[in-house]
C-alpha cells in the first residue's frame, strides 16, 4: 500500500493591538484575569503548545505583530518556538515553519507596491525568528489573487496552502501538491488542505477530544473514501488558536496526535517543504482569483455586505475611506521625499530594519538620503516613514471581519489611520484625512449609533492633545 503522510498547519496570529499613542495594549473588556486578550490567549495557547513542544510537530506560522508582542512580553517563549524549528531544520535540512506578510491585510486588496512592502518584511520578520529564508508564506485569510502570487514568487517564496474551493477544479486532489502557472514562469506550488477534517476539528468538539478516537473515527475513514492509489499527503489546516483558546487543552490533544496516535498506525507526520523536496510535482492546478477560506463570497466579507454579514454596510465605507486616506498619504511620502531620499519606496522596504532592531531610524535615513540632511529634514523623514507604518497596519483584515462597526478591531485600526494622518500634519502641515473623511460618515454602528467620522475624529483629536502635551 502506498505510504500516507499527515500534517497540521497552525496558523498563529494575533493583530496589533497597541494602542498607538501610547505604545501599550489597554485594558481589554472580557480579558480576564489578564489584562488583554493577546496576554490571556498567549497563557491559553501559545505558552503550553511551546511547553509541550508542538511547535516542532506541525507546519506553522506566527504573524509578526504577534511575534512582536511576545518578544517583547515573553522572549523565552520565543526562544523556545525557534529552537524547536531549528530541531526540525537541522534534522530534515528544511524548516517546517512558514512566513506570513508583516500585517495581517487581505492581498487581492492591496496595491501591488504594498503587496511588495509585506510581504518583503514578513520575509525579514521570518529570517530574523529562524537565521534562513523562508520557503513558504501563509496568505492572510488565504486571500489569494494571481498577482500575490506572483509578488510571493518575485520574492523567493515557493509555496502557500490555500483551501480546497479556491481550486477551479471543485474535485480536486487534495492529497497532492500543484504547480500554478504564473505570468512570470517562476515555479510557485499549492498545497489544499483537507476541508472535511479541518472544519471537524475546527468546529466539532468532539473531533478532538481523543487523539485515537480522531485517528480512528475521522483520519481513517477519510483516508479510505478518497480511495487515492498514491503516496497521499493528508493535510489539516486550522487556527493555532483552537489548540487551548477556542477549545481547552487542544494542545495535548495536538501534541499526542502527531506524537503517537498517528504513528501507531503507521502514518508518517509530514511538513509541506520536505514533502516538496522529496515528491515531484507532476500536476498543475487553476486557482479561482479573489477567494479565501474565510468568507464564501470570496473576498466581500472585507470590502462590502455579503452573505456571512447582510447587515454591515459600513465596511463599505471604511474601505474606500481607506484606500483614500492611504493614497493621501502616499502622496505627501513622495512628494516630500523625492528630493531628500534617492528612493523613497525603498526606503520604506528598508524601515522593516528598524522594527527588527537591526538599524537605527538616524542611520537608515542617513543611508538612504541624496543629500546631507538638516535636523528638520531628517525628522520629516522620520514622521513620514511612521506614518507609513500606521498606514499599513490600518488595513489589517479584523477590522472588517466581524458584523459591527463598534468593535474593538475596526476601532483599532481608525486609531491606527488617525494617528497616520496625524503624523503626516505634524511633519507636512497637511492632513491628508480631510479631504476623505466624509465618506466615514456613511459608516455607522446598528449597536451604538456610532458613526466613522466620529470615531476617527476622536482619535484625531487625541493626537493633537497628545502633542500640546508634549509642547510640540
Amino acid at each position: 500500500m502506498p505510504k500516507s503522510h499527515f500534517c497540521v498547519h497552525g496558523h498563529f496570529y494575533q493583530p496589533p493591538r497597541e494602542d498607538p499613542f501610547t505604545g501599550e495594549i489597554p485594558n481589554e473588556y472580557g480579558a480576564g484575569p489578564y489584562s488583554n486578550w493577546t496576554e490571556r490567549i498567549y497563557n491559553e495557547c501559545y505558552l503550553p503548545n511551546a511547553q509541550v513542544g508542538n511547535f516542532q510537530k506541525i507546519s506553522f506560522n506566527i504573524g509578526p505583530t504577534l511575534f512582536a508582542w511576545m518578544e517583547k512580553n515573553h522572549p523565552e517563549t520565543v526562544r523556545s518556538i525557534s529552537y524547536q524549528e531549528k530541531l526540525v531544520f537541522q534534522r530534515t535540512g528544511i524548516s517546517n515553519a512558514m512566513a506570513q506578510p508583516y500585517f495581517h491585510a487581505i492581498l487581492p486588496l492591496a496595491t501591488e507596491r504594498d503587496k511588495h512592502t509585506l510581504i518583503l518584511w514578513g520575509i525579514e520578520e521570518y529570517k530574523k525568528r529562524f537565521g534562513h529564508a523562508p520557503e513558504g508564506m501563509w496568505l492572510p485569510e488565504t486571500a489569494m489573487d494571481l498577482a500575490s502570487l506572483e509578488a510571493m514568487a518575485a520574492q523567493g517564496i515557493r509555496y502557500t496552502i490555500l483551501a480546497p474551493w479556491q481550486a477551479k477544479d471543485p474535485g480536486i486532489d487534495t492529497t497532492q501538491p500543484y504547480r500554478v502557472d504564473l505570468t512570470s514562469g517562476k515555479e510557485f506550488f499549492v498545497f489544499f488542505y483537507n476541508a472535511f477534517l479541518s472544519g471537524e476539528i475546527s468546529f466539532n468538539p468532539s473531533a478532538s477530544e481523543n487523539a485515537d478516537t480522531f485517528v480512528h473515527d475521522w483520519l481513517i475513514p477519510q483516508m479510505n473514501s478518497l480511495k487515492v492509489i498514491h503516496e497521499e499527503l493528508i493535510m489539516v489546516a486550522t487556527d493555532g488558536e483552537l489548540y487551548g483558546h477556542h477549545q481547552p487543552h487542544r494542545d495535548r490533544f495536538l501534541s499526542y496526535l502527531l506524537d503517537g496516535a498517528a504513528e501507531k498506525i503507521d502514518i508518517e507526520k509530514q511538513y509541506p517543504a520536505l514533502w516538496l523536496r522529496d515528491h515531484p510535482v507532476n500536476q498543475t492546478a487553476e486557482v479561482l482569483e479573489n477567494t479565501s477560506w474565510s468568507c464564501h463570497h470570496g473576498i466581500e466579507r472585507w470590502r462590502n455586505v455579503c452573505g456571512d454579514a447582510p447587515n454591515a454596510t459600513w465596511k463599505k465605507p471604511v474601505r474606500e475611506f481607506m484606500n483614500g486616506l492611504a493614497e493621501a498619504i502616499d502622496a505627501e511620502y513622495e512628494a516630500h521625499l523625492k528630493d531628500l531620499i534617492r528612493n523613497p519606496w525603498g526606503l520604506r522596504d528598508a524601515y522593516v530594519d528598524v522594527l527588527l532592531g537591526k538599524i537605527t531610524t538616524a542611520d537608515l535615513i542617513t543611508a538612504h538620503s541624496a543629500q546631507t540632511l538638516t535636523p528638520g529634514q531628517q525628522s520629516l523623514v522620520r514622521l513620514l516613514l511612521k506614518a507609513e507604518y500606521d498606514r499599513l497596519r490600518m488595513f489589517s483584515s479584523d477590522a472588517w471581519f466581524f458584523y459591527d462597526l463598534d468593535r474593538i478591531e475596526t476601532l483599532n485600526a481608525l486609531k491606527f489611520a488617525a494617528h497616520a494622518a496625524g503624523l503626516v500634519e505634524q511633519a507636512t502641515g497637511t492632513n491628508p484625512a480631510y479631504g476623505v473623511i466624509d465618506i466615514l460618515a456613511q459608516a455607522h454602528s446598528e449597536v451604538s449609533s456610532l458613526t466613522g467620522d466620529v470615531a476617527f475624529l476622536g482619535y484625531l483629536k487625541k493626537f493633537e492633545m497628545k502633542l500640546a502635551q508634549e509642547g510640540r
